[in-house]
């Protein structure tokens, strides 16, 4: 054994090794799993690799829409221009989330995939501090 490893697994922090912990579900295909680090998502790299970029591609879509939606107060301020594009811009936001929210719900051939807030608070349990 190298000098200074312990024997629960090298370069891995105190309460990381794998092991005992809690089975929880995938958040791709809510399938139980046994995570190997405390801080485990998902049941395979794969199921964190779409998650990730389906994520991405959405914000990619709702991010303006949403910063407008925001600005403009719904369309209730700014110029008569500004107003118009901010009703629009939460309109289409609105009608954007339901659409992928439906869209998670039918995956897995209608086992569906974890509800957003849902993995949130999985993600804030885990540290998640995106600021």
């Amino acid at each position: 054994m190298l000098q200074g490893c312990s024997q629960k697994g090298h370069n891995r922090m105190p309460g990381q090794q794998a092991g005992d912990w809690t089975a929880r579900p995938c958040p791709e295909c809510m399938g139980l799993f046994e995570p190997k680090v405390v801080n485990q998502l998902f049941c395979k790299p794969e199921h964190n690799t779409a998650w990730n970029n389906r994520a991405t591609k959405r914000g990619r879509v709702l991010t303006p829409l949403s910063i407008v939606a925001r600005v403009t107060r719904n369309g209730t301020r700014g110029t008569p221009e500004a107003r118009e594009a901010g009703r629009v811009a939460s309109s289409q936001h609105n009608t954007l989330i339901q659409r992928y929210r439906d869209e998670d719900r039918a995956a897995n051939d209608g086992k569906g995939r974890m509800e957003w807030p849902d993995f949130m608070i999985l993600r804030i349990r885990q540290g998640f501090d995106p600021l």
